[in-house]
Parts: C-alpha cells; structure tokens; sequence
C-alpha cells in the first residue's frame, strides 16, 4: 500500500477502483473488512469462519456492483448498504437463533473493572450471539453503530428512517441485550455516543 492510497478517501478509491486499479480496491477492503465483520456479526454471530465467508461475499458483491457506486453519497454508506444486505439475505434463510448459554456469563474472569484481550473476545462473541437473536431492525441499527461506528444521523440516512428511531431502536437493544445477558460494560459507550 503505498503513501499517497494511505491519504485518499474511500471516494477516490473507489473511482480508481471502477477503471481497474487494484491496489484501490485492496486499501478498500484493508480499511474496511474488520468493521463488515463486525457489522455482519450481528446477523450471523461470533463463528470467525462464518463471518470471513459472509465478508467475502459482500467483497464480491462490492467487485460486481462497483461501476455502480455514484459518489452522491459517502462509498460507507453504499458498502454498508451492500453489507447489511448479506446479512439480512442470512439472517432470513437461518431458523434458528444462535443460543447463549448463561454459564458463558459465569466463566469470565473478574478483572476488577480492567479488561483483558481475552475477557473482550469472550464477552465480544457472546454478545454477537445475543445480538444475533434481537429482531432484525434493531440488529441493522446495531450492526452499524458497532460495525462502522457510523453516527445516529448517518444510520437514519441509510435505512431512511428518522434519526430518532435510530436512537431508539438502539437503546432498545441495548436495554434488551442488558436484559439478557447482564454485561453493562461497554453497551453505554456505543449507545450514548454521537
């Protein structure tokens, strides 16, 4: 990845990406594969091989469909579109609810308020598991918030719904999610946030 991909917008990228430019498309998807996991975990839980499949569909998908794209709108907002459009085409062809056994809860160790790497991809896994049971609007809310960090008002944009729904939608989630599982750390953060 040279220097001067490094200071260009996903925009830029993307149109080189259009006339061919691979090494465009590779920052692309270097900048923004972690954050379609995450997002697409909400849909489909924590499993790593499940959620690198889902990932390279929407890369795929993103490849077809990039002649596409129209920079009216930031290239976040196109490929979370297309991203929450695999994970919803999943989430309706699975019948089942992903279960989180509450003894999940009881093996994480006390860190005294400090996390550890090990404790975040415990209590990381087992909230995608719960995420993936709340009801779909609420995960596609989730799923962004958490997924690409996006603002309450982008995520509005996006699903075209009022911002207000977004936050509440949220804060639905979140309350039924600290409703289930009991983990508080961390929710707040996301929920609160811009």
């Amino acid at each position: 990845m040279s220097n001067k991909s490094r200071r260009q917008s996903d925009t830029e990228l993307a149109l080189l990406a259009q006339k061919g430019d691979t090494p465009a498309f590779e920052e692309i998807y270097d900048r923004h594969s972690s954050g379609v996991a995450r997002a697409l975990a909400s849909f489909a839980g924590p499993d790593p091989d499940l959620l690198d499949d889902l990932t390279q569909d929407v890369f795929l998908r993103v490849i077809k469909s990039l002649a596409s794209y129209v920079p009216t709108h930031p290239f976040s907002h196109w490929l979370y579109t297309i991203a929450l459009n695999v994970g919803r085409n999943y989430a309706r062809k699975q019948s089942r609810v992903i279960p989180v056994n509450p003894s999940e809860f009881d093996s994480m160790p006390d860190t005294g308020g400090e996390t550890t790497d090990w404790s975040e991809e415990v209590m990381a896994q087992t909230l995608s598991r719960l995420v993936a049971g709340l009801p779909i609007q609420m995960r596609e809310v989730v799923s962004l918030r958490i997924g690409s960090d996006m603002s309450y008002g982008e995520i509005a944009e996006m699903l075209g719904i009022p911002e207000g729904t977004a936050r509440s939608r949220m804060h639905n989630a979140v309350k039924i999610l600290r409703d289930r599982s009991g983990i508080t750390r961390g929710m707040r953060r996301k929920e609160n946030g811009r």
